[in-house]
């Protein structure tokens, strides 16, 4: 895999397929570059693709853990590849699209040509504008934390069933739910940095290409809500639904997702 020097001695790795534009795709928590296998084919044809593991994962060097501002270091080491690449369009999923927002935040002009963001963890937004969806949502992942700091067994399948519906873990196969639980520390990691994110209106104001959310009709309430929020901190932000689609989208839906990526 390729790697990028991106700060400090740090290096971001990706992979890499198909020709043409430039579109990177960042993937969400606790998955790594693989996680867009399953939409991969129907863009390759069309794009240069290029899929960085974040940083903490697969191939790239991690970040420090502190919570606070912990999501905008990732964004820079996006946005230094986007920088080597571009100009490029970005698509993000879940964390992955917090990033990506902060590394829009961070690259040069031009270097973003536009953003597609899939159920982007933007509890930031809902921060700023005083969501009442957000103190549920902050009691719910406070208490997964909790659980998986103690070592509950299986705490993961809270995260899970709140994503992808009740019962979600279970029928999940072995290898996945082995996966899961190994890597729930680190998602906790992710989390906390999704509710300590720095941004601010006046920064999500300068925002100026494009930007698509795009949520499944299944989802919970505040996915939604994260979606009103963009539209009114990003000036060129809009939102569309995805039919019979969760956060799952991307397994799921995986050409109906390419769609709203090349659109």
């Amino acid at each position: 895999m390729p790697t990028l020097d991106w700060g400090e001695g740090r290096k971001l790795a990706w992979r890499e397929e198909g020709s043409g534009p430039a579109m990177v795709l960042v993937h969400g928590s606790p998955a790594d570059s693989r996680a867009w296998g399953r939409v991969v084919p129907f863009l390759r044809e069309r794009y240069r693709l290029v899929m960085p593991d974040l940083p903490g994962y697969g191939a790239s060097d991690p970040v420090p853990d502190a919570p606070r501002g912990r999501a905008a270091l990732m964004g820079a080491a996006i946005a230094r590849l986007i920088e080597s690449v571009g100009p490029a369009a970005v698509a993000a999923h879940s964390y992955g699209g917090l990033v990506s927002l902060q590394a829009a935040l961070q690259a040069k002009t031009g270097s973003i040509t536009r953003l597609v963001v899939l159920e982007p963890m933007f509890m930031r937004g809902l921060q700023l504008l005083g969501d009442p969806t957000l103190a549920p949502a902050t009691e719910y992942f406070e208490d997964y934390c909790r659980r998986v700091d103690a070592g509950e067994d299986a705490a993961v399948s809270r995260m899970i069933d709140f994503w992808f519906g009740t019962g979600a873990y279970t029928r999940l196969p072995d290898p996945v739910r082995s996966y899961l639980n190994a890597n729930a520390p680190r998602n906790v990691l992710d989390v906390r940095s999704s509710f300590n994110d720095t941004a601010t209106v006046e920064q999500f104001g300068t925002l100026m290409m494009p930007v698509l959310m795009v949520y499944g009709d299944r989802s919970p309430e505040v996915i939604p809500a994260m979606g009103r929020a963009l539209s009114k901190l990003v000036p060129q932000a809009r939102v569309e639904m995805l039919a019979n689609a969760n956060h799952g989208m991307l397994d799921f839906q995986p050409e109906a997702v390419a769609k709203f990526i090349a659109a």
